[in-house]
């Protein structure tokens, strides 16, 4: 069976989304393809910010932003390793991509003040106001679809400025009331809330839209030119001729082994969103001749795994943005050691434990565990454990350091040393070592009713516990290059006609950095935006 339509998305994330509703606009006729039984991809279950330097939703109390900082933040942290057009590309396109989903959707962005930077200590970099977030989506305004909205990890919907204002990491301290109201009525939040609603605005276009539609072979014509692909829709194999042109946005390949392996080359074992990042987008553009670039890099995090925790019918591994940066924990690695500011953003985390020690030849940080007292462990939520609930066998506990030590594999000197080191000068509100609760980074979490330092304390009494982490990544950020509409490239830097790509599965515009909160799903909703408006012009 073969669909004749103008466009093909491949992926229903926000990239693959707004790639669909700005070629849709155009009136383009778009079919949208969607491999897993549920639309949303990664998106969905992201907090739904978006980093947008220079953009028109000033936060109240900020220092005004510009072009300039916002290109010299990103140039920074792409450390010369990406084409400096697509980084002014990016900046100079965030706000008419913004633009362009205010005008087509009932979105409305609203500057978080606080969120810093990832990187607040660079040139151009902001202490707040550069991410945006998202409201409330009434899932019922899908129709027939509601159902195939993919569901968070957490169907709380809470908003993200909720989070920062009733604290993310103290939910008793959450409306509960008024989220109970929310779920029954049908409210979803944050990553859901966003893809739902440029899905919506989708199907108000026209979109067609299909799930469990794994495409895995584009379909070229005698002039090398892309003009459809192949996919196997619920079981059945079809064809989608597409007279523009294909966009690949399928999600990078987290959850392909081999193409981990071949490509990231480091012990990637906790990968955190939906299974179906398989690659299939990679290996397509790979088939006709694609230029790759950023393969080696991720949006890196540690994560942790509660026994028994699964999504998609996988194991969950869940984020530690909040939890690390706690006080009364510390982490360390098998000898006992501190290594790193534990409240430091992920992504950057992520890159100290892929670090290789060529000396002992060994990942010096691997495997390593937040340890922590009492006084934490019944305080604040620890993935699925919250303080009131008994102490699951994954969560190692031990009246004393050396016990606990033993227990997990740790060097038991090494670790009393570094909980007497750190808790001498923890006692004092001060890290010399790795200055945590310093940066503005840092002190945007953490808990404020702990003083003087809202992000660590010494460690007291016992028993005490340890969580492993594990080495993870919310996503790959390396393929197919682009140009700055999204057109994908050969080897040679040619254009291969008829071919766009955009979010994970092609390479990151920001090479090897994370510049900030909601960083990836801007970069996708940017290019997936100019994919969709190449394709009208083609």
């Amino acid at each position: 069976m073969t669909e004749e339509t103008d466009a093909v998305v491949i992926g229903s994330g926000v990239a693959g989304l707004t790639a669909a509703l700005s070629a849709a606009s155009r009136g383009l006729r778009v079919t949208l393809l969607e491999k897993a039984p549920v639309f949303g991809g990664t998106s969905a279950v992201s907090g739904g910010s978006v980093w947008a330097p220079n953009s028109k939703y000033p936060a109240e109390g900020s220092r005004p932003d510009s072009r300039e900082d916002g290109l010299e933040y990103v140039r920074a942290l792409a450390l010369g390793r990406v084409d400096d057009r697509l980084l002014e590309a990016f900046v100079d396109n965030i706000n008419p991509a913004l633009d362009f989903l205010e005008k087509e959707t009932p979105i409305e962005f609203s500057s978080n003040p606080h969120h810093p930077d990832y990187q607040p200590q660079l040139p151009g970099a902001r202490p707040g106001g550069r991410t945006l977030q998202v409201g409330l989506f009434d899932t019922k305004l899908l129709g027939e679809h509601t159902q195939q909205l993919r569901k968070g990890h957490s169907s709380v919907p809470i908003t993200r400025l909720e989070g920062d204002e009733w604290g993310m990491e103290r939910p008793e301290r959450w409306d509960w009331k008024l989220l109970a109201e929310r779920v029954a009525n049908g409210l979803v939040g944050m990553g859901a809330a966003l893809a739902g609603t440029l899905l919506d605005a989708c199907l108000k276009k026209g979109v067609q839209v299909h799930v469990n539609a794994r495409a895995d072979e584009l379909e070229r014509d005698a002039q090398g030119r892309v003009v459809g692909v192949h996919a196997v829709v619920d079981g059945e194999r079809r064809s989608f001729r597409a007279s523009k042109g294909v966009v690949l946005a399928s999600g990078g390949f987290e959850w392909n082994k081999d193409l981990v392996n071949t490509f990231l080359g480091v012990p990637m074992d906790a990968p955190a969103s939906p299974p179906a990042n398989e690659g299939d987008g990679l290996t397509m553009a790979m088939s006709v001749g694609a230029a790759l670039g950023n393969m080696s890099e991720a949006w890196w995090g540690p994560m942790i795994a509660a026994s028994g925790d699964t999504y998609d019918g996988v194991p969950l591994y869940r984020p530690t943005s909040g939890l690390r940066t706690l006080p009364g924990g510390i982490i360390v690695n098998r000898r006992g050691h501190r290594f790193l500011d534990e409240a430091m953003n992920y992504n950057d985390f992520g890159k100290m434990l892929a670090a290789f020690d060529s000396h002992d030849y060994e990942y010096s940080n691997l495997p390593c565990w937040l340890v922590f007292d009492e006084r934490f462990r019944r305080s604040y939520p620890i993935a699925t454990v919250t303080p009131e609930t008994p102490t699951p066998k994954w969560m190692l506990t031990a009246p004393t350091l050396g016990e606990l030590a033993e227990a997990a594999g740790i060097d038991p000197a090494g670790l009393a040393a570094q909980v007497e080191e750190f808790n001498r000068h923890a006692a004092d509100g001060v890290d010399p070592v790795f200055h945590r609760g310093e940066s503005v980074y840092d002190l945007y979490r953490g808990d404020p009713e702990v003083t003087p330092n809202r992000n660590l304390r010494p460690l007291e009494s016992g028993p005490y516990y340890a969580v492993r982490l594990f080495l993870g990544c919310l996503g790959t950020k390396g393929g197919p290059l682009t140009d700055t509409e999204g057109a994908v490239l050969d080897t040679r830097g040619a254009r291969i006609r008829g071919l766009y790509a955009c979010g994970n599965v092609a390479a990151s515009p920001f090479g090897p950095g994370y510049p900030g909160a909601g960083a990836t799903l801007a970069a996708g909703i940017v290019f997936g935006y100019l994919s969709g408006q190449a394709l009208a012009g083609a």
